[in-house]
């Protein structure tokens, strides 16, 4: 029984310890590095090089694969599009499929967009919205706008 007080006794401590602590005190005691946090919407160029993807419609299955799954909506009672868009630096592509040849290689950016983002950044009404490549060959300036 004298155990079990000490022990309980023992972990009170450390929690106010703990708690009392400096708010930086932890961080400084923790040597595993910060891994930057995954975007959402966004494949970027770091990421792009740590795949092994060959396609971008591989590196998008292999990352964001919850994507791919938006693209099975079919279309709505309004008559508009339930087809996932694809944009390659600005020109509308024909569909998925066509990601399957676009070697990943050569890719800075694939992002998602929303429907509401689609219609805003590229003048397009979808339902499902649009994925958006963009080669390393693009201006900056181009990229800079619809961000």
């Amino acid at each position: 029984m004298k155990m079990l007080k000490w022990s309980a006794a023992a972990v009170v401590a450390m929690c106010c310890a703990a708690a009392l602590a400096p708010v930086g005190a932890h961080a400084q005691t923790d040597v595993r590095p910060q891994r930057p946090r995954q975007e959402r919407n966004r494949i970027r160029a770091d990421e792009i090089a740590q795949s092994n993807a060959a396609s971008v419609y591989q590196l998008i299955q292999a990352r964001r694969g919850m994507w791919l799954m938006r693209s099975t909506q079919p279309t709505d009672l309004t008559g508009s599009s339930g087809k996932m868009l694809v944009y390659l630096d600005g020109a509308k592509l024909d569909g998925l499929d066509d990601l399957r040849q676009i070697p990943a290689a050569g890719v800075r950016m694939v992002e998602f967009l929303t429907p509401g983002e689609t219609e805003h950044k590229l003048g397009e009404y979808t339902t499902i919205g649009a994925i958006r490549v963009l080669t390393r060959d693009e201006p900056q300036a181009d990229s800079a706008a619809h961000r």
